[in-house]
């Protein structure tokens, strides 16, 4: 484990400065101002606000909080200050590993009941099944926990138990489990689609992610997919190895992929796909929206510009840099922007920031530089990758943002009351076939429930926006009635940006047809 050299240098010469005051005053007598720069003046404030502020600080903390601030003062988003909690959770989204039982679960009706087992975990090795009621963890009682404290209780070290009491029915059944290690996938969802669409949903670039989408376009190979949507929709990207693994897999050998530009001995680093692809003849759609960021924008601008996939949805994040996570002694981390990336075709798809240093949207095609791609289209940088064909609502319809609004900070009140809803009408059989509508009725039952529940909305507001209530609800009645299998194909028939891709999938048999279903009014930034 080692110290950060950059706070090093900028604090070395205060180090002795802050342990008393007859060290400071010495420290000060011995070294000029210019000999100091910014070290004086760093000594100078801790001394001051640790003499003189209202609240006493100890000096670790001063230190603590001048670390902190010295990221902040870089004016990066992507740069910051991980206390050792956020460091395990980053280590956990990279890795796709923690320790625990394997258990997905959600609140209803005031418990905490059992979504899925993940496959070959503890929990699903000793029988726990989807919805089983947690009752009690290590005898406590677990009726009116948050999820949080859940979360908290199921995991642990490895080899740590956790005894566990769930209610299946009448009978209550407890099981001793014993905590290991949970590999989560990075593959969220796949399924075929009519007419041979396959269809995957990658949800994070973790270490296992190019193996786990060989695995999985295989099984839909054998299922009989002819064509592919990649959904890389609110996927915030991950490792940058792995990004560039997943473009490989379907760019032929010898095309680039990314450029990243550094400030260390290798100040350009090109990475070049290294083997042939499997699938040359596969028509490819990508999927992106202003979720998608960092390595999924990589794998999608590298396909865009060689020309192999058509990008349809909405104008992805645009984060064209890439950061390394340094562990310090302390047990958090340093994670730091170290690097810029740039598209085959040469663009940087970051968005120029604003003065209060939020993204800027660019909407204008006049004011963003514009590159080829192989082909010889037009793509445009600065301001994330625009699809070749815009599809999908950039902002929700005015009835379903009145609604929204509405809600306000009662929404949580809202989707626990369609929580607990969706399950009362699961148990008395209300949802019997998988391919049920959501009814008047079950609409107008939810409303009653939302507001005995403290939910005040205008009922004008809540008719309005009956189409995304019945998204929801029905969205929910599947997931309690059929599982997160089944809930999952429903929300990707049920997606309109999808289902355009699919329908423009049906009808080609190779990628060039593809791209050339893109109208010549699509290809300006969106």
């Amino acid at each position: 484990m080692r110290r950060s050299r950059l706070i090093i240098t900028l604090i070395v010469l205060a180090a002795g400065a802050i342990a008393g005051g007859w060290l400071v005053q010495r420290a000060l007598r011995r070294v000029t101002r210019a000999e100091a720069g910014g070290a004086w003046l760093l000594a100078s404030v801790m001394e001051r606000v640790r003499d003189s502020y209202v609240d006493s600080l100890s000096v670790d903390e001063l230190w603590r909080r001048a670390a902190i601030g010295l990221v902040d003062e870089l004016g990066d988003p992507n740069s910051t200050y991980l206390p050792p909690d956020r460091l395990k959770r980053l280590t956990e989204a990279t890795s796709g590993l923690y320790s625990g039982v394997g258990i997905q679960a959600d609140r209803r009706e005031g418990y905490v009941v059992v979504l899925a087992v993940r496959p070959n975990s503890p929990a699903e090795h000793l029988g726990v099944q989807a919805g089983d009621r947690l009752i009690e963890a290590d005898g406590q009682a677990m009726k009116g926990w948050t999820m949080e404290e859940a979360r908290n209780a199921m995991r642990g070290p490895p080899r740590t138990r956790l005894h566990l009491v769930v209610e299946r029915g009448t009978a209550r059944i407890p099981f001793d489990i014993e905590r290991g290690e949970i590999h989560v996938s990075s593959i969220a969802r796949s399924l075929v689609l009519d007419g041979g669409v396959g269809y995957v949903l990658l949800s994070t670039f973790s270490d296992s992610a190019r193996e786990e989408l060989t695995r999985t376009l295989d099984s839909l190979g054998a299922a009989g997919a002819r064509s592919l949507i990649l959904d890389l929709r609110n996927n915030p990207g991950g490792l940058l190895n792995q990004g560039v693994a997943i473009a490989d897999m379907f760019l032929d050998k010898g095309q680039e992929i990314v450029e990243v530009r550094s400030r260390g001995p290798r100040r350009s680093t090109v990475y070049v796909d290294s083997v042939e692809q499997r699938w040359p003849r596969l028509p490819l759609a990508v999927v992106v929206n202003s979720g998608t960021a960092s390595a999924a924008e990589i794998v999608a601008g590298a396909l865009q510009d060689h020309d192999r996939a058509l990008v349809l949805g909405r104008t992805s994040y645009g984060k064209g840099s890439a950061q390394n996570v340094f562990e310090l002694e302390s047990g958090g981390g340093l994670k730091l922007t170290t690097a810029r990336w740039f598209t085959p075709s040469g663009r940087s798809i970051s968005r120029v920031a604003r003065e209060d240093g939020a993204p800027r949207v660019i909407n204008d095609r006049a004011e963003r530089p514009v590159f080829k791609t192989d082909a010889g289209r037009k793509v445009f940088g600065g301001g994330g990758i625009s699809p070749d064909l815009s599809a999908g609502d950039s902002v929700p319809a005015l009835s379903d943002r009145a609604f929204l609004l509405s809600l306000g900070a009662a929404a949580p009140k809202f989707r626990e009351a369609m929580k607990d809803y969706a399950a009362s009408e699961v148990r008395r059989g209300a949802v019997r076939d998988s391919a049920f509508t959501v009814t008047p009725a079950l609409r107008d039952g939810l409303w009653t429930q939302a507001t005995r529940r403290g939910v005040d909305v205008p009922r004008t507001l809540y008719d309005d926006a009956a189409s995304l209530v019945d998204r929801q609800l029905g969205n929910e009645l599947a997931r309690q009635a059929f599982g997160l299998a089944y809930s999952g194909r429903r929300l990707v028939r049920n997606d309109r940006v999808v289902q355009r891709a699919a329908e423009l999938l049906r009808r080609v048999t190779n990628p060039k047809q593809l791209l050339e279903k893109i109208p010549v009014s699509d290809t300006t930034p969106r």
